[in-house]
């Protein structure tokens, strides 16, 4: 089988440091980078088409089976405090139009793999580049306008109806259509509508983070500038405005009267394109001496974080899973956050004490300081949830995904003809 992966959003773990500004490391680059390695050591041929910075390799191989290409026409480094690089995602669209029309001829795949955001360029990648290729498209929603996503800005605002007609365009004709939760799956299938037997369920995957021991956590948030002696108020991901960073940074403000927790130290590991505008509301604030800031750090020191921490905070505008959620809970950590999108069911399965109403930062610096004082009750219902969060977004997510696509493959064209695979 081989798969075509259509992605702007991609981790390229073979560099330690990374501009922000080219789509900093979140969540979503990270899954669909377990994922590509999990199928191809399944014996799934892919071809990955992202964005990539200056310095990576066009092409490498990064094991038997999967080529990642950068994927990127040339664009001038304008530079949005809301998304990162302007014009990044419509360079590579245009790049990946121009990289496969010779496939047909040289590596003609049997699938193209999408993977949309809520974004408008991911979308129309799909029904573009099955045309040139001529094999059918699968789509994945990430992040779905239709079920979660919120718009993030005025202009966002004011393209959010085309946004939305393409995603129901790309829905309609892709030939199946996963999403991360359940939630998301049947609200796309009621809107559209769309045959719900077409929209599989492909949750992500935690991969290979597991809790470390104890002093090999601390010794990592020593290495990073973390004190001990204190609380350890955790935030992990981009620092971009849908993350909620201001929020973030509310819950400090509040925490010594509003947690009835002690003074915690915060610690914001990750980059993006408003980590300057973080860092400065932290100094407006002054609060600089309780915030530590990593920037970007490899995500195979995520596990010695995630365990080290007493609490991670995810005050986001909206979120389709929540994966920093999941790896936080897996490495024992108990996780407070707003009730947005998929964390009402993976959280709200767990502790749901400790999510609150968007946008309620008391209530918000409450459960975080609950998190703390009643840590042995917390970690306990963590601890005990571990063999379902493994079982259900574990190594099975990727077992789960060559079933779809075998499904994809499988179905008929109008007539009952087989389709093309």
């Amino acid at each position: 089988m081989r798969v075509l992966r259509l992605t702007p959003f991609f981790h390229h773990d073979c560099v330690t440091e990374w501009p922000p500004e080219f789509d900093a490391v979140g969540g979503m680059q990270v899954q669909i980078l377990h994922l590509s390695r999990e199928l191809a050591d399944r014996g799934v041929e892919q071809q990955v088409m992202t964005v990539g910075f200056p310095g990576l390799p066009r092409r490498r191989v990064d094991r038997p089976g999967l080529e990642i290409r950068v994927t990127r026409a040339p664009l001038p480094r304008l530079r949005s405090a809301l998304t990162g690089l302007v014009g990044l995602n419509q360079a590579w669209l245009a790049a990946v139009l121009a990289a496969c029309l010779p496939l047909r001829r040289t590596w003609p795949p049997d699938l193209v793999h999408v993977h949309a955001d809520g974004q408008l360029w991911a979308l129309l990648a799909g029904p573009l580049v099955s045309r040139i290729v001529g094999a059918p498209y699968c789509l994945t929603l990430h992040c779905s306008r239709l079920a979660v996503y919120e718009p993030m800005s005025r202009v966002d605002r004011m393209q959010h109806r085309l946004v939305y007609a393409a995603e129901r365009y790309a829905l309609r004709h892709a030939r199946r259509v996963s999403t991360l939760t359940e939630r998301t799956a049947d609200t796309v299938a009621k809107l559209l509508p769309l045959d719900r037997s077409r929209v599989d369920v492909l949750p992500d995957s935690v991969g290979a983070v597991r809790p470390v021991p104890e002093d090999q956590a601390r010794a990592r948030l020593r290495s990073l500038g973390v004190p001990d002696g204190a609380p350890v108020v955790g935030w992990v991901g981009r620092v971009a405005h849908e993350k909620g960073w201001r929020d973030f940074v509310a819950v400090a403000q509040g925490w010594d009267t509003g947690s009835g927790a002690p003074g915690a130290v915060f610690l914001v590991v990750g980059d993006g394109p408003q980590r300057a505008l973080m860092q400065q509301a932290v100094h407006d604030a002054g609060l600089a001496d309780r915030f530590v800031f990593t920037g970007f750090v490899p995500h195979d020191t995520v596990p010695s974080v995630m365990t080290g921490l007493d609490v991670l905070v995810m005050p986001s505008a909206h979120e389709e899973l929540g994966g920093s959620a999941l790896e936080a809970m897996v490495c024992g950590t108990p996780v407070a956050g707003y009730a947005v999108g998929g964390l009402r069911d993976t959280v709200g399965g767990i502790t749901p004490a400790l999510l609150v109403p968007k946008s309620d930062i008391t209530a918000l610096t409450r459960a975080a300081g609950r998190a703390i004082v009643d840590a042995p009750g917390h970690r306990k219902a963590v601890a005990d949830a571990l063999p379902d969060l493994l079982a259900s977004y574990g190594d099975a997510t990727a077992d789960r995904a060559v079933e779809h696509y075998r499904r994809a493959l499988g179905a008929t064209a109008e007539g009952g003809r087989p389709c093309r695979p």
